[in-house]
């Protein structure tokens, strides 16, 4: 649920990857207005210091919000250059955002293997050198000789580095919060105004660079912003003090909590596994078959280590992420073929593509943020989910008039037709993520927020990852191969059928949502007070590992369940 529990169709849509701002925090703010950035940011600098408002401005502003912002957009348009297939390109797309589910690899490796003493900056340091490497390569060896399989390692690396800078930036701030709870929703807010501004530059400014130089340039233009986060890293900005810890200590750390290593170790491996069968196999089958497999491990595996209501959680969220199969690599074809390739096509500029539509959806993001702040912030989770889904299914479902050209006969024009459909799709969209963001943070122990957070949320972008593996087997299985050659509009031919697949299927996740969800308020505890992550697991009373304390917690929860089940004494009070 860190990404959309189901698939957005309109193009170019961003795919969240593993925010952990929880939503309320926006409410609490002292940033009501513009003209309160300035003392409030003098305020968080005399509350935590100059250097971590440093570290977030690179790490976070610049890093995730600029540099990912330009390189994710400019993927699509560099495998076209490639003349990839569309249902290639999914795969190579999924292939190459594969860091953001191995984020839980990423923090226990830096916890338990600190480099020359620390546990953050040096694996920032290797993971920035590796990422702007990449880039480098990227603007001056792709399209002249380098192969395809290298330029998805390339944006592999480059997206590790973004990932690995998230999450120990993320890491650093969440201390400090912790630490200075007072003002931590305002240090909330300014990381994620700053990621917001850094994404809303990049997309207004990429259509051009895309338009006029090409894909390589974009990523010749994300050198010096990638590298920029070495000065805050290497002048020790996150004020890390050097870790001594021995190899007993890590072995009895390792010892403690062995569910969750083990799970962070499967799902690490897992994830190397589809970057290998990725790369050698060319058949999207048998990049399913292998994706499922995985998948039906881990989350098997999430369901036996963890409490029983986390389990339900992850389940739920990586089948409706599955669920939401991924045919962008058609659709993005379907939009951005010029005459001769497409003559009855939409036919949308680079500059339209990229920068128009992204910016609209970037800033209607934001209103869909502020609508669910005001209105459905305290709505349950039933509710909140079967309206959001419902919307989003229907407003998806317009994507086939687009795609049958039936707009056209209808007079409306392609671009007023997207923009308008972008709009509402780009709110509800909001709508999903928010109260998934919500859920997942409600279920993180204290103590272990941010191994947990990362746990939950690579499940689910491991879940987007299958389902872009499914939606090209699906592109495939109809027929609809596009590659950019002339005249090939009769690849799209099928092109509504996958799309009303796509936008209705996701759907069918909601009837699970009685016995996996709790429906509880979004404002309301989910775990009881001093709750582990894997007391009452099925594997521990298997074994008879827990205590009559964890028992009697687990019947609490077990009790919990069955009343955020119950609809007898609700009444009208359902929302």
């Amino acid at each position: 649920m860190a990404s959309a529990m189901t698939s957005q169709e309109w193009p170019g849509t961003p795919v969240k990857h593993g925010s952990d701002e929880d939503v309320e925090t926006f409410q609490k703010s002292h940033f009501a207005s513009l003209r309160d950035f300035v003392p409030t940011v003098e305020l968080l600098s005399q509350a935590y210091g100059w250097r971590i408002l440093g570290l977030i401005v690179f790490g976070q502003w610049i890093v995730k919000g600029l540099v990912w912002g330009y390189c994710d957009v400019a993927m699509d348009f560099l495998f076209r250059e490639y003349a990839v297939p569309g249902p290639r390109m999914q795969i190579c797309r999924a292939i190459a955002t594969l860091p953001w589910a191995i984020k839980p690899l990423f923090g226990l490796v830096s916890d338990v293997a600190p480099l020359f003493g620390y546990k953050r900056g040096p694996h920032m340091l290797l993971a920035t050198v590796s990422g702007v490497t990449a880039y480098i390569v990227l603007s001056f060896a792709a399209l002249r000789g380098l192969p395809v399989k290298g330029a998805v390692l390339c944006l592999f690396a480059g997206c590790l580095q973004v990932s690995v800078v998230d999450l120990l930036t993320e890491a650093r701030y969440a201390e400090k919060v912790r630490d200075g709870p007072e003002y931590g929703p305002d240090l909330i807010t300014f990381v994620w105004m700053g990621i917001t501004l850094g994404n809303l530059i990049a997309n207004a400014t990429v259509g051009f660079i895309l338009e006029h130089y090409g894909p390589t340039t974009v990523y010749a233009c994300t050198v010096i912003p990638a590298a920029l986060v070495l000065l805050p890293i290497c002048l020790n900005w996150g004020e890390e003090k050097p870790c001594v810890q021995s190899f007993e200590q890590v072995k009895q750390r390792l010892r403690k909590d062995k569910e969750l290593v083990f799970l962070v170790v499967l799902m690490g491996a897992s994830t190397l596994l589809l970057l290998f069968v990725g790369l050698m196999e060319q058949s999207s089958w048998v990049n399913l078959g292998v994706g499922l497999v995985i998948g039906v491990l881990v989350i098997g595996s999430f369901l036996v280590l963890l409490r029983p209501v986390i389990g339900l959680v992850v389940c739920f969220s990586f089948i409706q992420a599955v669920c939401a199969l991924d045919v962008r690599g058609a659709t993005f074809y379907f939009f951005t073929d010029d005459e001769v390739e497409f003559p009855e096509g939409p036919h949308f500029s680079k500059l339209f593509f990229a920068s128009g539509l992204g910016v609209c959806v970037s800033l209607l993001n934001l209103v869909g943020m502020v609508t669910y702040g005001r209105y459905m912030k305290t709505w349950r989770y039933h509710a909140m989910f079967i309206f959001a889904n419902c919307v989003l299914c229907s407003l998806n479902l317009l994507c086939v008039f687009i795609y049958t050209r039936s707009n056209v006969a209808w007079g409306i024009p392609d671009h007023i037709f997207v923009l308008s459909g972008w709009a509402a799709t780009s709110m509800a969209f909001m709508w999903i993520i928010m109260p998934g963001v919500v859920l997942i943070s409600h279920l993180c122990p204290e103590g272990i927020e941010a191994t947990m957070y990362a746990m939950l949320a690579g499940s689910h972008n491991l879940g987007a990852t299958i389902s872009a593996f499914g939606g090209a087997c699906l592109l495939e299985a109809l027929n609809i191969r596009p590659n950019g050659s002339p005249n090939e509009g009769h690849q799209f031919d099928n092109l509504w059928i996958a799309s009303l697949v796509s936008a209705s299927l996701p759907t069918a996740a909601v009837i699970l949502l009685p016995w996996m969800i709790p429906n509880e308020r979004q404002t309301e505890r989910l775990l009881p007070p001093g709750a582990d992550a894997v007391g009452g697991s099925l594997w521990r009373r298997w074994n008879g590992l827990d205590d009559g304390a964890a028992e009697g917690a687990l019947a609490v929860n077990h009790a919990a369940n069955v009343h955020y089940g119950s609809t007898e004494t609700r009444g009208h009070d359902n929302l």
